[in-house]
């Protein structure tokens, strides 16, 4: 099991508490404003392999401190399933929000803290 700090007091707190003890800030809400990418269309994936890698890059994107999760989807059927994916985890509040990435229609911004 490993460690983080709060940002907040910056007490080393085990990977898995939610709240600092020492100074009660939520540490799962805590963020230092990074970005972390992933690709998940452009290694031969099937659609059923890059909703896989998405979830799991969400859980371990949400584990640490980067406040976005930027997605590389390409422009096909991956894309669209990844779209529908996270607008229903949007829905069901597993994130915060996601949007295309500007002019880039390959990539979507998924807000996780």
């Amino acid at each position: 099991m490993g460690t983080t700090s709060c940002l907040n007091c910056g007490m080393l707190v085990h990977d898995g508490v939610r709240r600092c003890p020492k100074c009660d800030n939520p540490l799962d809400r805590q963020t230092d404003g990074s970005t972390v990418t992933i690709d998940i269309a452009h290694q031969g994936e099937r659609v059923h392999e890059a909703l896989r890698e998405l979830e799991t890059a969400i859980k371990e994107t949400r584990r640490g401190m980067a406040k976005n999760l930027r997605v590389i989807v390409g422009s096909g059927a991956i894309r669209d399933a990844v779209i529908a994916r996270v607008a229903d985890y949007e829905r069901r509040q597993v994130i915060i929000s996601h949007q295309l990435e500007g002019n880039n229609a390959g990539a979507i911004i998924v807000r996780l803290k």
